[in-house]
């Protein structure tokens, strides 16, 4: 059997291709299943997925991933980091790629490290974790040229899950995440695991990251070599002309 013949809830594994994926969507939507953005009120009913991107390594996957969803008539949410060593969120081509993906009709939300703030086991007060993603929304609504209001935590810590917050929505907050089923392809899981193992939730929260999906099924270590040793370059290429400056001067 050929991934588009199984139903989601008979995978055994799944290999991490894109035509995989859109396999994948395709089953969902011949089960009966739509597809929601994140809403602050909105009242989830039966048969809806959650879909979710985090855009950890790489916008260019997270467009093409778009693209595919786009021409099955899907919706998803994709959330970009501020502070990513593999992309650069100010970069004109980088903020055409989130202005494509948003006229694709999926929505742009905000990938936020609370890392770069807090130690994971020192639990900042609510207010001060609003106050710096506020910050953060600001930002990237100016970059993206769009009012931004989902947000997502990257690796999140214990204490951001099952919270709410005044200001904006997220996606772990207990209606998107305690209250409904919740699943995630991270690590490339999907490969040993079957995705669905307790079967297919009425509703549900579907998270998939753009960056380990590929035209071929590739390793995530060596996705995540390769995006290490690109930014690598990327960092000589700066570096290396003012270390000869500074060699010339002396």
């Amino acid at each position: 059997m050929t991934d588009a013949t199984v139903s989601p809830a008979d995978l055994e594994t799944l290999k991490y291709r894109l035509d995989a994926y859109e396999s994948l969507l395709q089953s969902f939507k011949a089960a009966g299943y739509t597809f929601s953005l994140f809403d602050s009120d909105g009242q989830l009913e039966s048969g809806e997925i959650l879909l979710r991107h985090d855009v950890d390594l790489s916008v260019d996957r997270a467009l093409a991933m778009a693209e595919c969803e786009h021409r099955l008539g899907v919706q998803s949410t994709y959330c970009v980091l501020l502070n990513a060593p593999a992309y650069d969120i100010v970069d004109p081509r980088t903020v055409r790629i989130l202005q494509r993906i948003s006229k694709l009709g999926h929505e742009i939300a905000l990938h936020f490290d609370t890392h770069v703030y807090w130690k994971p086991t020192a639990e900042p007060h609510p207010h001060s974790v609003a106050s710096k993603v506020e910050q953060e929304l600001t930002v990237l609504t100016r970059v993206v040229g769009e009012e931004i209001s989902s947000v997502s935590f990257h690796i999140p810590p214990q204490w951001v899950l099952g919270r709410s917050y005044d200001g904006f929505v997220n996606t772990y907050a207990p209606r998107f995440f305690e209250e409904i089923a919740y699943l995630s392809d991270s690590s490339q899981k999907w490969t040993t695991t079957p995705p669905f193992p307790n079967g297919l939730a009425e509703t549900f929260q579907l998270l998939v990251h753009p960056g380990l999906w590929h035209d071929e099924h590739r390793p995530m270590a060596k996705i995540v070599r390769e995006r290490c040793q690109r930014t690598h370059r990327a960092v000589d290429h700066y570096f290396d002309p003012l270390k000869l400056e500074e060699d010339r001067l002396r």
